[in-house]
């Protein structure tokens, strides 16, 4: 025997119209069978004339396990703000459209589900799994505001329209959505997770989206994995707090899209992980980078990299080098070469050579202590190449000093008496100085103790500017 509630809701199937249970008063009868609502949507009577037979049920406690496996339903269903004793269950169904807004359930099963148009379960409230293994929807997927207790598998789904994953969503035991197709946008905005023991706050590896992935304002506890994943337009991680100080933070190895924003929020702890990742264009934050944060930059490539156009104002290479020297992990010379090539496409010429110095500086470092000592004479002789000028204020400054005081030191010894040219301290330092050419002084003059050293001194300050020279003139030639 169907009870007073159900059969109104019959009749309500019938001419397509709401059942609202949600302002009866204390004590008033408002459950439904979970068989009576299958059966009006699987063999239900016909609708009245000029209708469309639906379910359309607000706040109903719904007792008995609502399950329509395999069932095919092209009607709409609607059950909103009811409260459920037992898990919805909609493996390998065929439905229309699914609305479970404002819902109270045990937990939800939908294997391999198929909808035509829509599926929403906004601001309802999950005890335990959210299973959508395998679900394929034609239109949009809507949990924003849900918050689950137990793990969400939203794993190898195809959605053919937006998937909004946050605006208050919260995900206790995880999201797992690997695999994904998403034909819109993704938004995880507002959403927080937390990971699981032995899994991943949010893991969204090799997910592909159409137009961007929207996740500002994101908080989670545990690794954020979007290994591979692919947005045509844009992946935006604004203001997000992401803390898993003792490992990753967020992995975005190999992701791919046009643009890129970072910029974290101090809170936010572990490592940021960008390791050869293709971007065009890239808005991170290098003045606000967070303190517990360290990121790997390693085979990150990008065409540009820029502000916010509501940015008060614009980094310099100075800052962001700064940045790199204390975050960053390592040394690999990849970075700085992506970033010197997006400061001179950006025609900041001078920057760009600044950034290739340190480079330079850095990579002899790396080399141990005879690298360092070589790189520091080049980077003090002409900045690697990168300032020029400095070789010929360099051999002006020894010609003078050389000059000065070989001139106050008087004419020196000839070597031959009689065949020795006219005594010639500029002349003479030059020919000290310029390495592989005779002027005829040095050959000529044969100096001792004190005139002695300050000779070899030129000599070897001339070997040492040519050889630098030599060297900068094969990095910029490479250029």
């Amino acid at each position: 025997m169907w009870n007073r509630v159900e059969r109104a809701l019959r009749r309500a199937y019938r001419t397509g119209t709401l059942l609202d249970l949600t302002d009866r008063p204390p004590g008033s009868e408002n459950s439904v069978r979970a068989e009576v609502i299958a059966e009006l949507l699987l063999a239900g009577p016909p609708a009245m004339p000029g209708r469309t037979a639906r379910v359309d049920l607000a706040g109903a406690r719904i007792t008995g396990r609502f399950d329509l496996t395999g069932a095919r339903v092209d009607a709409p269903i609607r059950l909103r703000h009811c409260v459920f004793d037992e898990a919805v269950v909609l493996d390998h169904a065929e439905l229309g459209s699914v609305n479970l807004d404002g819902s109270t359930l045990p937990g939800i099963d939908t294997e391999s589900l198929q909808v035509v148009r829509w599926f929403g379960m906004r601001n309802a409230r999950i005890a335990g799994q959210g299973w959508f293994h395998h679900v394929r929807v034609g239109g949009g997927l809507d949990l924003s505001g849900s918050r689950f207790g137990g793990p969400v598998n939203l794993q190898r789904a195809v959605i053919e329209g937006d998937a909004r994953l946050g605006h208050g969503a919260g995900y206790a035991a995880g999201l797992r959505m690997d695999g994904t197709r998403i034909a819109g946008d993704l938004s995880l905005a507002k959403a927080d997770a937390q990971a699981p023991t032995d899994g991943a706050a949010i893991s969204a590896n090799a997910v592909t989206v159409g137009i961007s992935v929207r996740a500002h304002d994101l908080v989670t506890d545990g690794v954020v994995m979007m290994n591979g994943l692919r947005a045509a337009v844009a992946i935006v991680l604004q203001r997000n707090t992401l803390r898993n100080p003792d490992g990753d933070a967020l992995l975005l190895v190999e992701a791919q899209t046009a643009m890129l924003t970072l910029r974290l929020t101090p809170s936010s702890a572990g490592m940021i992980v960008l390791r050869d990742a293709h971007v065009g264009r890239l808005i991170d934050d290098p003045v606000g980078w967070p303190e517990a944060c360290r990121i790997e930059l390693a085979g990150l490539t990008y065409e540009r990299v820029t502000r916010r156009s509501d940015d008060a104002t614009e980094w310099t290479a100075a800052q962001r080098l700064t940045w790199m020297a204390r975050y960053a992990t390592g040394f690999t010379p990849g970075p700085y070469d992506q970033l010197a090539a997006a400061l001179q496409r950006d025609g900041r010429e001078q920057e760009a050579s600044e950034v290739r110095r340190v480079r330079e500086r850095l990579r002899h470092r790396a080399m141990g202590r005879l690298g360092a000592v070589w790189g520091a004479m080049q980077d003090v002789a002409i900045g690697f190449g990168y300032r020029p000028a400095w070789a010929l204020l360099w051999l002006v400054a020894v010609l003078a000093a050389g000059s000065g005081f070989f001139a106050w030191s008087g004419p020196l010894r000839p070597i031959t008496l009689g065949g020795a040219p006219t005594w010639d301290p500029l002349l003479y330092t030059l020919d000290l100085l310029v390495p592989l050419v005779d002027l005829g002084q040095e050959r000529a003059w044969d100096p001792v103790g004190a005139d002695k050293a300050v000779a070899v001194a030129v000599m070897a300050a001339g070997w040492v500017l040519a050889t630098t020279v030599v060297a900068g003139a094969g990095r910029a030639l490479r250029r």
